[in-house]
């Protein structure tokens, strides 16, 4: 709960189990390969990595040695920068009911222990990825997952997903290995030696010889140092959240990739406060908003506006899907009127009416948490703007444990939420009762049709069909509001990288199609 709603750029959460701090595994490599080991310094190429925390991409928290380890390891599929699924180390896969999948493994592939990849690494590391870390949510609808052959996966799922294999960008490490500290993985990059902050290619790699760099270095620095040492050209990249608690503000001229995530940003409702527990009422604050403001204005070139509950990345969205308001301001008048709202003492605010013929003043209590300045500057805008339309919204500022205690003991009427969904753009955690999302009690079962629907869909069109109702059934009954998808980007400098496609899979998706001129480094 805490990565999908803190968002925070270097969570400080323990990692559960034992965990074995040494050395990396020493891999016999050519000797062109072995670079003479020198500081981090300009005209190397230079990435952060926190040595003391796990580089284990099923365990790491980290969020710099979760960037890291897209270059030492590769999953079944990867998603592209436009959230498209693209096969990585899946040969082949087939499901005749959406329930059973069947995956063939290429053959052939290295690991940097020495030894080949096998059906068995992948089912091991699928159910570790089950049981702890950052993937469990995602995989909780896995029944079984077990090794036919050897290069032969079968998946075994609860309830039909059709798009179940964008699930599976997860690395794929060594079976046995998930307590260490750098598990042996099928990437193209390998650490150097013992104790080395230094990456250099793995040289039984398919894509060894297309791959743009030899060496990769690695620094340790804090936060604040990161802005400096990119400007003087210390480190060659950056990856950054820019809606995030922590800001990195560059002075040189950089060159910033931007790419699309399935972290969604939603107001969130309270079904038990009186005036929300109408549905038009809850309607209404959603016509209300600005999105376009947001995303221009507060955040901008950090997200995409998303008037539907599935993101405009969708590959089969449809902006006609989307409902055109002329006016806002009628929009919600006439809701409000439905909803039997009146400014029944003419102070400019509407009251509800109670059941004794009488008014009740509607004072919703909007918390947001506090560590975030632009979630805290767009919930203060969203309260503003309803105030104008006769709303009475206080946005109470929570730091991150105070917001958290507010949301799980229901001590609140809205809240500013944050979701990282699925690839697969599962929306149950939002809908459904009893999710750990569910903190207003708005999910119902109602919403499973239409889930079910969207989920087990075979074909484009039943596909198409199905989002539509799904997004338009959330539109009608509100039991959340989607602001924006979030978007992530890198930043390198002028003219030093070329062909760079980082994705929410992995910063350095494709890396030997990557240009890298260590000329233009500063």
């Amino acid at each position: 709960m805490l990565l999908l709603l803190q968002g925070c750029r270097y969570p400080d959460i323990p990692i559960e189990g034992p965990q074995v701090t040494g050395s990396p595994p020493a891999v016999a490599s050519p000797a062109h390969d072995i670079p003479v080991p020198s500081p981090a310094q300009p005209g190397h190429f230079t990435i952060r990595y926190v040595q003391e925390d796990t580089v284990n991409p099923i365990t790491c928290m980290t969020r710099d040695n979760i960037v890291l380890s897209s270059l030492l390891y590769e999953s079944l599929f990867t998603l592209d920068g436009n959230l498209n699924i693209e096969p990585v180390l899946c040969e082949s896969w087939s499901t005749e009911d959406n329930i059973t999948f069947k995956f063939i493994i290429k053959d052939d592939i290295a690991m940097n222990d020495g030894s080949l990849l096998t059906a068995d690494d992948v089912v091991y590391t699928l159910r570790q990825a089950m049981q702890t870390g950052r993937f469990v949510n995602r995989l909780s609808t896995i029944r079984s997952v077990t090794s036919d052959e050897d290069l032969e996966v079968t998946v075994v799922l609860n309830t039909e997903n059709n798009r179940f294999i964008r699930l599976l960008d997860i690395p794929i490490i060594k079976y046995g290995s998930v307590e260490n500290h750098i598990p042996p993985g099928t990437g193209p990059y390998t650490f150097s030696g013992a104790g080395d902050m230094r990456l250099v290619r793995f040289f039984r790699h398919r894509d060894y010889t297309r791959l743009p760099l030899s060496e990769i270095r690695l620094l340790e620095c804090d936060d604040n140092e990161l802005a400096e040492l990119f400007d003087v050209g210390v480190l060659s990249l950056l990856w950054d959240d820019p809606s995030d608690t922590f800001d990195i503000i560059l002075n040189r001229h950089n060159e910033p990739r931007f790419y699309d995530t399935t972290s969604l940003q939603y107001i969130g409702y309270n079904a038990r406060s009186i005036a929300l527990r109408d549905i038009d009422v809850r309607r209404a604050i959603g016509s209300s908003l600005n999105r376009q403001y947001i995303i221009e204005n507060i955040m901008p070139g950090q997200s995409v506006a998303s008037p539907l509950a599935l993101p405009p990345a969708y590959r089969l969205y449809s902006t006609q899907w989307e409902q055109t308001v002329v006016d806002p301001l009628i929009e919600m008048s006439w809701l409000f009127r439905r909803a039997g709202l009146e400014d029944n003492d003419n102070d400019s605010f509407l009251e509800y009416p109670d059941s004794y013929g009488g008014f009740l003043k509607i004072s919703l209590d909007f918390i947001v948490n506090s560590d975030n300045t632009y979630k805290v500057r767009t919930a203060h805008r969203i309260a503003d703007t309803l105030r104008l339309y006769g709303i009475e919204v206080i946005v109470r500022e929570l730091p991150w444990e105070r917001y958290l205690s507010a949301l799980r003991t229901g001590d609140f009427d809205m809240y500013y939420g944050e979701v990282s969904l699925g690839p697969d753009f599962d929306l149950s955690p939002l809908l459904l009762p009893d999710t750990h999302l569910d903190f207003g009690m708005t999910g119902s079962d109602f919403y499973k049709p239409y889930i079910d629907a969207f989920m087990s869909a075979q074909t484009d069109y039943e596909e198409r069909v199905a989002a539509e109702r799904l997004c338009e059934e959330i539109r009608l009954n509100a039991p959340f509001v989607p602001i924006l998808y979030k978007r992530y980007v890198v930043y390198t400098h002028i003219a030093a990288v070329a062909g760079a496609t980082p994705s929410q899979t992995g910063v350095f998706n494709n890396f030997a199609d990557w240009v890298v001129d260590l000329t233009m480094m500063p």
